[in-house]
């Protein structure tokens, strides 16, 4: 335990010390405070609370987050390799698998204080309007965030165990984020509605997908009426229940977390580096 929170803390250290998180935070708080900015002036932040400056970064999150936290992991390992440093490490009285625990644990906590800065200094600058309601969804937004950003950054590593260069890891993790982020919508939703336009199906589509589940959990913690879903909404509501698709689609997002970490631990520890 010891050795790997060594590893985690000198990995914490080097991902501030990058200067990442920093533009990372200042992205998002910034987006945050505009976006609060122009509901104020049109009397929304007064009525609505924190709700309409939620929604409003819900796509944003999920196009940042995860690039943030797939680049991140995609270098935690074929980065070590390419400087030279990996085998220098695992000379040392620690395992494999504790090197990339230890990794995963520093990125992970490097990534969570980026999320939670950006949005806490959002948070206070919007509070200095008026009283606001609902600050309850914003702050589940924000661990809905930090959630994603894990089972990113799991996807990331598993990239970086198996991928010859830091670069071609890079590679692989733009391309894995522009597959989930910004053609999965078009691609196999859209497939899943041609063979079989039904709740059940879409469903199924959305588990395999950690930003399409965090994106339906974030709309379901901010409308009440899911008629927007369309089918989806229908029988997440209907034939499903609230409570059993929020629980669902936590577990998807959770097992997308443990099972690429688990896969890129068997792996590294079988590699020679």
């Amino acid at each position: 335990m010891n050795a790997v929170m060594t590893i985690a803390r000198k990995e914490l250290r080097d991902a501030v010390a990058s200067g990442w998180l920093v533009v990372f935070a200042a992205t998002f708080a910034v987006v945050a405070m505009i976006l609060s900015h122009v509901q104020a002036d049109s009397g929304g932040i007064g009525e609505q609370g924190f709700n309409r400056t939620t929604a409003g970064l819900i796509n944003l999150c999920l196009l940042l987050v995860p690039l943030l936290a797939l680049v991140l992991g995609a270098g935690a390992i074929a980065g070590e390799r390419d400087r030279g440093t990996l085998a220098t490490l695992l000379s040392q009285p620690v395992t494999p698998v504790q090197v990339l625990i230890g990794k995963y644990i520093g990125l992970t906590l490097a990534v969570w204080g980026a999320i939670a800065a950006g949005f806490g200094i959002a948070g206070l600058f919007m509070m200095l309007f008026s009283p606001l309601s609902d600050i309850g969804h914003y702050l589940l937004f924000v661990v809905l965030s930090g959630v994603l950003a894990s089972a990113m950054l799991s996807l990331g590593i598993l990239v970086s165990v198996f991928a010859g260069s830091r670069v071609k890891a890079l590679g692989l993790a733009v391309v894995l984020w522009f597959v989930l982020v910004l053609a999965y919508d078009l691609g196999a939703i859209g497939f899943a509605l041609a063979v079989s336009p039904s709740g059940r199906t879409l469903v199924a589509v959305a588990l395999l997908n950690p930003a399409e589940a965090t994106r339906l959990l974030a709309i379901m913690s901010i409308e009440r009426d899911l008629d927007v879903l369309g089918p989806l909404g229908a029988y997440l509501t209907d034939r499903m229940g609230t409570g059993v698709s929020r629980s669902l689609l936590l577990t998807a997002i959770l097992a997308w977390t443990a099972a690429p970490l688990a896969i890129a631990a068997r792996g590294f520890s079988r590699q020679d580096v």
